[in-house]
């Protein structure tokens, strides 16, 4: 009999095949989202376990795995949906669901250098789908691909050094190494600064497969990284370690606010949005103040939702335009309102404004900063309202009048799988910032089952 847990590999694996082999037909996609729903649900409401052993090693499915899987799944699902009414790559909806198997494989296991080398193939796997079939986006895929391949010598000689520890307890010399390679490791997988390039190369291929990209691997790196921290203890004695993962959020934060501001086109403001939301995310990572990793679990849902919310409705509002400059989407959104709000919501929940999704939990990490230094709170507030200029300028470009006409297509209506999608999107965005209390209820729940040590 099959344990539950491999059918969070299986399914999304198995239904890989089918699913190419009708990309072709709406099916095909239906197909995906349906195995993708249905999985992400399951991710959700499995018992706990006890560990399972394969081929010698521990696989574990512990809450934060159930939490982080169930958001990519369920995330991916509504890309998948949205995909069918707009432009997508072949390799989208099969090379989606092999990666989503691929995560699963790699936050189950609880072997460094198996998780390292599945993250790895996940990252091969992405490189079609980042391409999109676009020759504009070759240097994104593969700057993506070399900095995940540039970060496994360092994990895998992390891992020998482990063992050798866990084979005699005495070789405690090996550990003060073992922790600087995870560093460097780590390091160049969450894409935060000074490596940020990774992530904002990724908004210049479609914006679908880059908000995938961008859900999913942040989210699974942070939970291999909180699963090392809670289980190698000794990865964080180095009492600078929070204070070194504190400044490069700063900094991630800072530079994607100031950069998202002065951009010029939607699929750039993507990538730099990202950026904001990640350096927020390592800061409560860093920080973690009175509410514990309540902002943390909280903000990777509503960074999904506003992930989701962007990049759809960039591919939407590009479908009536020969461009993605702010000159040529000029008078897309008096035909496509539902797309020009979304943007819009979605930008503000990633901003972390009032009436968007991302709004308590970012409320809650000012506070928690300003108790470290008001002067950081103050600089990530800022760096806030930059993303969220930056969307008001998309706003204003798309409600202006192109009296040339020379920017705009013809009539391009929203198509209707797409606008339901925004719509059900948005709503659930604008309905997290009035209340609240469902998404923090679940991040304690988490926090309980799953404490993190502070740093």
């Amino acid at each position: 009999m099959i344990d539950p847990p491999l059918w969070l590999i299986l399914l999304p694996l198995g239904a890989a095949v089918p699913v190419y082999l009708l990309r072709g037909w709406r099916f095909g996609g239906y197909l995906a989202a349906l195995v993708s729903a249905f999985t992400g649900i399951l991710a959700a409401i499995l018992p706990p376990t006890h560990p399972l052993h394969l081929m010698g090693r521990v696989f574990l499915l512990d809450p934060l795995t159930q939490f982080t899987l169930a958001i990519y799944l369920l995330a991916s699902a509504w890309l998948f949906v949205a995909g069918q009414s707009l432009r997508l790559g072949r390799h989208f909806l099969p090379l989606g669901l092999c990666i989503a198997g691929l995560f699963a494989i790699a936050a189950m296991s609880r072997h460094l250098a198996i998780s390292s080398l599945v993250m790895t193939l996940a990252a091969i796997a992405a490189v079609p789908v980042i391409q999109d079939e676009r020759p504009d986006s070759v240097r994104g895929a593969w700057r993506f691909l070399v900095t995940i391949g540039l970060a496994l010598p360092f994990f895998l000689l992390a891992a020998w050094h482990i063992d050798v520890y866990r084979e005699n307890a005495e070789h405690t010399m090996y550990l003060p190494q073992a922790a600087i390679l995870l560093a460097m490791g780590f390091a160049l997988w969450l894409f935060a600064f000074p490596i940020y390039s990774v992530l904002t190369t990724l908004g210049s291929s479609s914006s679908l497969s880059g908000a995938l990209v961008l859900i999913g691997f942040p989210m699974m790196v942070l939970t291999l990284l909180n699963h090392l921290l809670a289980e190698a203890t000794w990865f964080g004695w180095w009492e600078q370690s929070g204070q070194i993962l504190l400044l490069i959020g700063l900094a991630s934060a800072a530079l994607g606010g100031m950069f998202t501001a002065i951009q010029r086109t939607l699929r750039a403001m993507l990538g730099y949005a990202a950026l904001f939301d990640l350096g927020c995310l390592l800061i409560a990572l860093a920080v973690q103040g009175t509410r514990g990793a309540v902002v943390l679990y909280a903000s990777l849902v509503t960074r999904a939702l506003g992930l989701m919310l962007l990049g759809i409705a960039t591919e939407t509002l590009l479908k009536g335009s020969d461009g993605d400059s702010l000159i040529n989407i000029r008078g897309v959104g008096r035909r496509q309102p539902l797309a020009a709000i979304a943007l819009t919501i979605g930008g503000f929940s990633i901003a972390g404004t009032p009436l968007a999704a991302g709004f308590a939990g970012r409320w809650l990490l000012l506070h928690d900063l300003a108790q470290v230094d008001e002067r950081w709170a103050w600089l990530v507030l800022l760096a806030g309202l930059g993303v969220v200029l930056a969307y008001l300028r998309a706003l204003f470009a798309l409600l202006q009048a192109d009296e040339t006409g020379a920017h705009v297509l013809p009539s391009a209506p929203v198509p209707i799988t797409s606008g339901f999608v925004l719509l059900i999107l948005s709503l659930a965005a604008v309905s997290l910032s009035i209340f609240p209390s469902p998404i923090l209820r679940i991040a304690s729940t988490l926090v309980t089952l799953y404490p993190l040590p502070r740093l």
